[in-house]
């Protein structure tokens, strides 16, 4: 048996490290195989079982099989598969998610239905990201994995067959291994055609070769189909990973989605509030955060939340234009009335400091800083310095 697949190797130009005995399910399976890129890490393996009930024809047959998964590079393109099968699911999975933003504003049934479930929205979503990972994940390995592995199969067939120049001995073997092992050839398999298949094309092969030309130019083209496939993916994954795109995509559909709501829900306080966050906190866009605000208050008077963000975009707002301190003091007063929470007073404090009123600021802070916990005292004991040279300066100058 060693001299016979030995024979083969020589005959193909395939080098190998050793063959290897197999006892895979106890030796009882009758199969072979092949692993290793290059020569050094190449083993060819074989189970007691295919040494026992085949011919030497048939060992002949099925080692040129092996042989042709190392002639046509298939365990190359399993690498590449793998190395990258995480990339090219990661970027589909935010290529889907874009997708999914876009259904959100263009559908909007969906829209309505995420939107009712609030804060378990959150939860909802991050659900949704790992049954999409895992939902990826078996898709590909599956149906794109699965689809090459079974034509790789096909085309070591059309090997074994052209390097035997004799399609009888695989077909023999492939009955065999049939009989033996009690299943239908018909089977299908998920990485395998099944038996009957298998046979089938061989048979075809043998009446008329154009049928081996159809199956290579088949590979041939599924091969660079794929390539230019995770190229594409990949390449748009990695443009919508990028910090600038990923801005100008949440501007578009944060602010789609938030115009339609204020031109639908023009009574609605908190949608106001939701357009004045994104123009503050991520667009820089003052005027239309302060208009956003300003309708917010007018809708919901008592609304601490955007009492609070407003007083403090007036009293601190980097372009100056926007800096309105006396109203800041207002808004900043009308919040503390309606809860003394320290990021509250301390709205309060940094307004009384604008106001130029640094002892008024410098108690308001003292008494955030009370408040506050563990986490937050360093930002207010920051603050209350502040407040404090400014007395101190005060207090020098008179």
């Amino acid at each position: 048996h060693r001299t016979r697949i030995e024979a083969s190797c020589v005959r193909a130009g395939v080098e190998y490290a050793e063959i290897l005995n197999w006892p895979i399910f106890g030796g009882r399976m009758i199969t072979a195989g092949v692993m290793g890129l290059v020569r050094r890490f190449r083993y060819i393996l074989v189970t007691p079982a295919l040494l026992r009930f085949l011919d030497l024809k048939e060992l002949d047959a099925v080692i040129s099989h092996e042989i042709g998964h190392v002639k046509k590079k298939h365990l190359v393109f399993y690498l590449l598969f793998f190395m990258s099968l995480i990339w090219t699911i990661l970027h589909s999975q935010i290529i889907l998610g874009l997708g999914f933003n876009a259904a959100l504003i263009y559908f909007e049934p969906l829209y309505w239905m995420v939107s009712s479930l609030g804060r378990q929205w959150v939860f909802s979503n991050s659900t949704i990201e790992a049954f999409l990972f895992i939902g990826l994940f078996f898709i590909y390995f599956r149906f794109v994995f699965g689809y090459f592995m079974r034509n790789f199969e096909r085309q070591a067939d059309i090997f074994a067959y052209e390097f035997q120049n004799d399609a009888g001995p695989l077909i023999s073997s492939l009955t065999k291994i049939a009989i033996i092992s009690g299943q239908p050839p018909e089977k299908p398999n998920w990485h395998h055609f099944s038996i009957r298949e298998r046979i089938d094309y061989l048979r075809r092969c043998d009446a008329d070769r154009r049928w081996v030309d159809r199956h290579y130019r088949k590979i041939r083209y599924s091969i660079i189909a794929y390539l230019v496939f995770i190229i594409l993916i990949n390449g748009i994954g990695f443009e919508l990973r990028s910090e600038e795109t990923r801005e100008k995509l949440n501007d578009y559909f944060v602010g789609t989605m938030l115009f339609r709501e204020m031109r639908k829900a023009p009574d609605n306080a908190a949608v106001f509030q939701a357009a004045g966050d994104h123009y503050y906190i991520y667009k820089k866009d003052y005027q239309k955060a302060v208009e956003a605000y300003e309708r917010a208050i007018f809708l919901e008077p008592d609304n601490l939340y955007v009492l609070n963000n407003l007083a403090w975009l007036f009293a601190t707002c980097e372009e100056e234009t926007y800096r309105d301190p006396e109203r800041a003091l207002v808004l900043a007063l009308k919040a503390v009335e309606l809860e003394e929470a320290p990021h509250i007073l301390d709205t309060l404090a940094e307004s009384y400091y604008v106001n130029g009123r640094a002892e008024e600021a410098v108690l308001t802070e003292k008494r955030a800083l009370s408040l506050a916990n563990r986490e937050d005292r360093r930002l207010f004991e920051k603050q209350l310095k502040k407040f404090e040279d400014m007395v101190s300066e005060e207090g020098g100058s008179r």
